[in-house]
């Protein structure tokens, strides 16, 4: 082949070579940009930079994003319908992910109730980006003058929803801006598992979280504030399963300012259906931390702070006070503060106490005659119970530290303050009684308790 037909060749393919790349150039400019359909989106890699040559990860939330629904996030525009044809398309076995920022629901086109989960919607999370300061707030609107919440999940008897988990993100109630019915943040009717982390629940007219049917349910690190209200004595959180035995956990937890109590375990059904335990917690500031009724079959508190205010009336008490509660276990817990004894117990049932204190509690004794005590008890059965401490019992110190009749079993040692006398101690045996300091109870600290992951 000569010099010059290899010259020809070149100049062809160098021909043809710009065409092709002037057709793709032209091609690429005309082609509309490129749209990703809603739905869940996956990290992609980006083109290393050039000083480090390495590749870069762009984050993505995970799952169905509502703003790809149309949800605006704006505080104003109501996203209701946004979120629930993310939960449509996620839903079974999905994720719906809620953004930073505060999202405003309603139940106004839905009988009251924002979201509302069944049995289609089985193995569902929703997740947002922190329940703190720069993460997400489902905010509820004001102005329902019916039942009304945020959450609702919901299957018929028997019908199982699967495990639902909701993490990350606030449910505010907005209660004062609501009408005179009740108002629950998050309320379960179902059979199924409910998983519940970092979550903040405040200002709802009756129960920050409501558990009814028959879900197991497992609430950690989560807030409860401002919820229920003296006139209706709504409480925080209400394992009211009523369906079947039914397991609760309830696990560094804060909750505080409950227009009723911190925890209210079981409703007015003559069965033994609940078993529930709250493993260190602080319940602060409210009218009582702890209820129970009849369908108690179990329920240990352990290494958790019952902290009063002037507000807070009896920490540990049963509605109504004719029924049997079961079993109560307290293992390292502290009971500081209320107006009447630390534990208020005038029924049947059976209370093992074990590195309990108690202090600053029955003060507001003087209007009542002096008549309660740091302990008061009706036909309990105390079985072998350990150490328990009593201090600052009555307004002026002036109260009775036990206040026992119709007793039974053992508590190994009682040790109290400067009371004139240890007080009634009917049917149980006191191994040990003396004066002395108070116990020191291993208790989790506050700091340790509610939402532990910051906002993304």
């Amino acid at each position: 082949m000569t010099d010059r037909e290899i010259s020809r060749r070149e100049a062809l393919a160098a021909i043809v070579a710009a065409v092709v790349g002037a057709i793709a150039l032209a091609i690429s400019l005309l082609a509309p940009p490129d749209r990703k359909p809603p739905g869940p989106q996956t990290p992609t890699e980006t083109p290393a930079a050039p000083e480090t040559g390495q590749p870069t990860t762009t984050e993505v939330p995970p799952g169905e994003d509502i703003r790809d629904y149309g949800a605006t996030v704006d505080g104003t525009t109501d996203d209701t319908a946004a979120i629930l044809r993310a939960v449509e398309a996620a839903s079974p076995g999905g994720t719906v992910y809620l953004p930073a920022g505060d999202i405003l629901v309603s139940g106004f086109e839905s009988d009251g109730k924002a979201i509302q989960l069944d049995a289609s919607n089985a193995d569902l999370t929703i997740t947002g980006a922190g329940a703190g300061d720069g993460g997400t707030t489902l905010n509820f609107a004001g102005g329902h003058e019916g039942v009304h919440g945020a959450i609702d999940i919901r299957t018929d008897r028997g019908e199982s929803i699967g495990t639902v988990r909701l993490e990350k993100f606030a449910v505010v109630g907005n209660k004062s801006e609501q009408g005179q019915n009740p108002g629950i943040g998050i309320h379960t009717e179902a059979n199924g598992e409910f998983v519940m982390r970092d979550c903040r629940v405040s200002s709802w007219r009756n129960a920050g979280l409501k558990l009814s049917g028959a879900m197991k349910a497992d609430v950690q690190y989560c807030s409860f504030d401002n919820n229920g209200l003296r006139s209706n004595g709504g409480h925080d959180i209400s394992p009211n399963q009523a369906w079947e035995p039914t397991e609760t956990l309830v696990k560094h937890v804060l909750c505080t300012n409950s227009g009723g109590v911190s925890i209210d375990v079981g409703q007015d059904n003559d069965a033994q259906l609940q078993t529930v335990l709250i493993d260190r917690c602080v319940l602060k500031d409210s009218r009582g931390s702890l209820k129970l009724s009849t369908e108690n079959k179990s329920t240990t508190v352990r290494n958790t702070q019952m902290l009063g205010n002037e507000n807070t009336t009896i920490p540990v008490k049963v509605n109504p006070t004719d029924v049997s509660i079961d079993d109560l276990a307290l293992d390292n817990v502290l009971i500081d503060g209320g107006g009447w004894p630390g534990i208020d117990l005038p029924c049947p049932g059976r209370l093992r106490l074990d590195d309990v204190a108690i202090k600053n509690i029955d003060q507001d004794n003087v209007e009542r005659g002096r008549d309660r005590g740091g302990i008061y008890t009706r036909g309990i059965g105390f079985g072998s119970s350990g150490r328990v401490s009593l201090h600052n019992i009555g307004r002026n110190n002036d109260s009775i530290v036990l206040n026992i009749e119709g007793g039974a079993g053992v508590i190994g040692e009682v040790v109290y303050g400067n009371a004139e006398e240890l007080g009634t101690t009917q049917g149980v045996e006191i191994a040990q009684s003396r004066q002395g300091e108070p116990l020191d109870p291993d208790v989790v600290h506050e700091s340790e308790v509610g939402p532990q992951t910051d906002a993304n």
